[in-house]
């Protein structure tokens, strides 16, 4: 095997755990988000609006961080501490196809 062939296979593979984790990041954003909903007394349509909310927000930010900070944000006037999302998130994130491949702390900035 050339040396090419193998920086071929480690683009490769770099490229595909990157898009899995934004994959995962994206699920966990989402199901926070409609866990979110329900302590701030949204449901149906408007939870679902304000999950996708939550999930976009994490995927415009630069450092994976938007849904978490905007979930906090919007949870502070309810009794949800920033302790419970981020447990929440480690959970949601537990729960993603990728997690055995997870290797970075909940509510920290994604790897990049």
């Amino acid at each position: 095997m050339s040396i090419e062939d193998r920086h071929e296979i480690a683009e490769r593979a770099f490229v595909h755990h990157e898009e899995r984790s934004f994959r995962d990041r994206a699920r966990a954003d989402r199901d926070v988000g409609l866990w979110a909903a329900g302590h701030l007394g949204l449901g149906g349509e408007a939870a679902q609006a304000y999950a996708t909310g939550i999930m976009n927000a994490g995927v415009a930010s630069r450092d994976g961080r938007g849904g978490f900070d905007r979930a906090v944000a919007d949870l502070r006037a309810t009794p949800v501490n920033v302790e419970m999302v981020r447990t929440r998130y480690a959970m949601a994130m537990a729960s993603t196809p990728g997690a055995l491949f997870a290797t970075y702390e909940v509510g920290a900035a994604a790897p990049h």
